[in-house]
């Protein structure tokens, strides 16, 4: 069981490192919001629920 379950950790933790990879990107621009995975919208939600300001740039687009 605890083979297991490490497994999962390890695979939710590289999926949150990759969406955390790709809002970075699309923080400076080089990718759009719309191709965001459903993982990297929801960390950005949770971010903006928590009070993050985000770049002006994203925010007049």
């Amino acid at each position: 069981m605890a083979k297991l379950k490490n497994e999962m950790k390890r695979v939710h933790r590289r999926k949150i490192r990759k969406a955390k990879e790709r809002l970075k990107l699309a923080e400076k621009g080089k990718e759009p919001y719309s191709k965001l995975n459903s993982t990297a919208r929801k960390v950005f939600y949770k971010r903006l629920k928590a009070g993050y300001e985000f770049p002006a740039r994203i925010k007049s687009a």
